[in-house]
C-alpha cells in the first residue's frame, strides 16, 4: 500500500499542472451561471439566462459536463505517453514493483481529478437547475410527478453515471495503451484498431450483456434512482470497462516494449 501510495502521489505531482488547470476551469466555469449578470438575482439570472442569452446557462452547465467527459480519456493516454516522451520508462519498468500498480496509480490520480470535478459540477448543477428554477415554480427534473428536490438524488444519479463512464474509460484506455506499448511499430495504428475493436465488440454484445443483468433492474435503489438509471446497462457497461482493464494490465505487464 505504501508503494501504491508514493505511485499515486508522484502521478499527481508530474501532472499537478494540467489537474489544477482543470479544476479551475471547471470551477470557473461553474462559478459564472452564479456570478454572472443576474447571477445575485434568481429571477434576474433566469431572465437573462433564457430570455436574454442562454450562453451563461451553457458555459455554467454544459462546460464542466463536456469537459470532464472529453478529457479524462486523454489525461490517462497522456500519463502512459508521458513516460515514453520524457524517456522515463525505462525507470518506471526498473521499479521494484509490479507494472499493474504503477497503472492503477495512475488511473488513480486522474481518477481522483474527476471525482473533484464531478463533485464540483454536480452541486453546481443542483444549485443552479434544482434551487433556482425551483424557486420561479419551474417544474425541473421531475419524474412520474415526483420532483427532484435532494442534493443526494442529483448526487446519486450523476454519480452512479458519471462513475460508470470512469470504470469504462479508463478500462478502455488502459487496454488501448496496452496494447500499443505490446508492438514495437505502428503504435499508432494499433492504437485506432483496438479502440475500434473495443467499441464494436461493447457495441456488438450490449442487447446480450443488458439481457444478462436483467436481474439488476431489481436492486433496493430510490425510486427516483431507478426510474432514470438503467441498471443493466450500468452493470454491462462496467463490467466491460473492468474486463477492458484487466487486458490492459495483462498486456503491459507480460508485453510492453521499452
Amino acid at each position: 500500500m505504501k508503494q501504491f501510495f508514493a505511485l499515486y502521489v508522484k502521478e499527481l505531482k508530474a501532472n499537478k499542472a494540467i489537474f489544477l488547470f482543470l479544476i479551475i476551469l471547471i470551477a470557473g466555469s461553474s462559478a459564472y451561471v452564479h456570478l454572472g449578470p443576474g447571477g445575485d438575482n434568481p429571477e434576474g439570472m433566469i431572465k437573462f439566462a433564457f430570455l436574454h442569452n442562454l450562453r451563461q446557462a451553457m458555459v455554467g452547465i454544459l462546460l464542466p459536463a463536456f469537459t470532464l467527459i472529453l478529457c479524462l480519456p486523454f489525461l490517462l493516454a497522456h500519463a502512459f505517453n508521458a513516460e515514453w516522451k520524457g524517456e522515463t520508462h525505462y525507470q518506471m519498468f526498473a521499479l521494484p514493483v509490479s507494472q499493474y500498480r504503477v497503472i492503477l496509480a495512475k488511473i488513480a490520480a486522474v481518477a481522483s481529478l474527476g471525482l473533484v470535478s464531478g463533485g464540483i459540477a454536480t452541486v453546481n448543477v443542483y444549485f443552479w437547475v434544482v434551487k433556482t428554477l425551483d424557486s420561479q415554480h419551474i417544474a425541473v427534473f421531475r419524474i412520474d410527478d415526483t420532483k427532484i428536490s435532494s442534493l443526494f438524488d442529483v448526487a446519486l444519479i450523476i454519480g452512479l453515471s458519471f462513475v460508470t463512464y470512469m470504470v469504462f474509460i479508463f478500462g478502455l484506455v488502459t487496454a488501448i495503451e496496452g496494447v500499443k506499448y505490446a508492438v514495437k511499430r505502428y503504435r499508432g495504428l494499433t492504437a485506432v484498431v483496438c479502440f475500434l475493436v473495443s467499441m464494436y465488440l461493447y457495441i456488438r454484445v450490449a442487447d446480450f450483456g443488458k439481457m444478462v443483468f436483467e436481474f439488476s433492474e431489481h436492486l433496493p435503489l430510490p425510486h427516483l434512482v431507478d426510474t432514470i438509471i438503467d441498471e443493466p446497462t450500468l452493470v454491462y457497461t462496467t463490467l466491460a470497462g473492468i474486463i477492458f482493464l484487466i487486458i490492459g494490465l495483462v498486456a503491459y505487464e507480460k508485453r510492453a516494449e521499452i
